[in-house]
């Protein structure tokens, strides 16, 4: 078949989708698709990073339209709310008619609405692939806040979702709240969650050291956004007792960033409590960190996990490092945690749950029981995010619209 896949950013640029975009395109070429990606010039990697505007990679066809370089947001992330799809459909509609178009929600609903109606009139299957659901996710972080705004992009985006022929999510958590929409688009959800961050660049080593004996060190590598709430996990390391040795590190970059430097000052009379900051690395880096690392830290603001599951999770998973999961307890991420021994889980501003996590860690660093647990979790990742299992979903999935349209 003929496959378009839409997202705003695309290899080399340094989002997670961006590479995951990546890997399902190969994979589909290699099923004996053709595939074009349509995306735009990069904005998160260097300025010495444009790419041609068009080109081929991996047997994928690439095309780049103008875009505005929008990394620190405000009015240029604005105008790509609008100018990005409007040109991605432009080219949908005046091109060769593809079978199936593929998109991802960025830009937030503008692009969905866009991509499945250029779609539909083209007779082509629409896949929207949801790495979260918008305008709730924006209304938590207040870019939706105003209900007028919010009501009219709920509505769209319902839309969106009833033009699909599937629309991917990647948790049941996520899977209900597409239904709690609309319970007719329950057939059409589909739970495909994401895989450890592929890493396509040459091997890059860990930006730090090992930590000295005794250190417990916890990583967050990605965007420092405001969903995460990480202001509020380093504030609560004041909690920790006198004794107890602590090291967080964030490696990235993000809006949420001065928040956290503010609640990282405060600690700084703290003894044994270290906060770190490096820069955004590539996935190998990010990778290598993560082996000198205890904890890899997974937190969300209230809400946030029914509509978005962090992708970081697999990645951690996949390195082998348990996981200190921040969030609600009775969603699907906390409840894997629990109940497949992966790490440790506290909720969203519970201060004491969060010590008791960080001492119960201590106590497994302590008494050599990390690397045991290390393995628990690696086995747990083959199961549960293998890269080759998850390619064999994306291809099936394929293959069931393939059937559909003959």
């Amino acid at each position: 078949m003929r496959v378009t896949a839409i997202h705003r950013y695309f290899w080399p640029d340094s989002p997670p989708y961006a590479s995951f975009l990546r890997q399902i395109a190969s994979t589909w070429v290699g099923d004996g698709h053709r595939v074009d990606i349509v995306t735009g010039q990069p904005s998160y990697a260097s300025e010495g990073d444009q790419r041609p505007r068009t080109e081929t990679l991996d047997g994928v066809r690439i095309r780049r339209v103008p875009v505005l370089r929008d990394r620190a947001g405000g009015w240029r992330q604005l105008a790509n709310l609008v100018v990005f799809p409007l040109f991605v459909a432009a080219r949908i509609l005046v091109g060769r008619r593809p079978d199936v178009v593929m998109c991802s929600t960025v830009p937030q609903v503008t692009l969905g609405v866009a991509v499945s109606a250029a779609a539909r009139l083209r007779r082509a299957h629409f896949v929207y692939h949801c790495m979260d659901l918008h305008p709730e996710i924006g209304r938590l972080s207040g870019e939706f806040a105003n209900p007028v705004i919010y009501r009219v992009l709920a509505r769209l985006d319902l839309a969106t979702m009833r033009r699909a022929s599937r629309v991917v999510v990647l948790s049941e958590d996520m899977r209900q709240s597409v239904v709690r929409r609309d319970a007719r688009l329950a057939d059409k959800v589909v739970v495909l969650n994401n895989w450890s961050l592929p890493d396509f660049e040459e091997t890059v080593a860990s930006p730090l050291d090992d930590p000295a004996p005794g250190v417990l060190r916890i990583v967050f590598t990605g965007n420092l956004g405001r969903f995460q709430g990480l202001d509020a996990v380093v504030e609560a390391l004041a909690g920790l007792p006198d004794d107890m040795r602590v090291e967080m590190v964030f490696m990235g970059e993000g809006r949420a960033r001065p928040e956290i430097e503010r609640a990282a000052r405060a600690l700084e009379a703290r003894p044994g409590v270290e906060v770190t900051f490096v820069p955004q690395g590539p996935p190998s880096a990010a990778k290598a960190l993560m082996g000198t690392a205890h904890l890899g830290l997974v937190t969300l603001v209230p809400q946030v996990v029914r509509f978005a599951y962090p992708s970081k999770t697999a990645t951690y998973a996949g390195e082998g490092l348990p996981l200190l999961v921040v969030c609600e307890q009775d969603s699907e991420l906390a409840r894997t945690v629990v109940e497949h021994g992966l790490g440790w889980t506290a909720a969203a501003g519970d201060e004491r749950a969060i010590v008791a996590a960080l001492g119960a860690a201590a106590e497994d660093l302590a008494d050599d029981q990390m690397a045991s647990r290390r393995r628990r979790v690696a086995e747990y990742a083959t199961m549960a995010f293998g890269q080759q299992a998850a390619m064999d979903r994306w291809s099936t999935l394929l293959a069931e619209i393939d059937k559909e349209r003959s």
